[in-house]
């Protein structure tokens, strides 16, 4: 079976690759197309992004850090930071329902 590209997108409040994600998202074209088996995780895939980059993850986007002053507080809205990692694994057969 040819290899594909799966995607792990970690979505932190600090852009260090040592930073326990706050939110991930995944996107396994490894496990052909539709989505089967949709699970709502409690804990992240991994410690953090190091911890992905030792298991053969690639880092293919990094946030850069933000220019803040102490005036600046909280911040609403999105997460602004994130890690974007890509592995190359084995495209599985539809039929296997994995």
């Amino acid at each position: 079976m040819p290899k594909v590209q799966d995607i792990l997108v970690f979505f932190q409040t600090s852009p260090g690759l040592d930073i326990t994600p706050s939110a991930w998202s995944r996107y396994e074209a490894s496990k052909g197309t539709g989505i089967k088996n949709l699970v709502e995780e409690t804990e992240p895939p991994y410690k953090h992004a190091l911890a992905a980059m030792r298991d053969g993850w690639q880092v293919i986007q990094m946030s850069e850090m933000k220019h803040r002053s102490a005036d600046d507080g909280y911040e609403l809205g999105p997460l602004p930071y994130q890690t974007v990692l890509s592995r190359f694994n084995e495209l599985q057969d539809e039929e296997d329902g994995s």
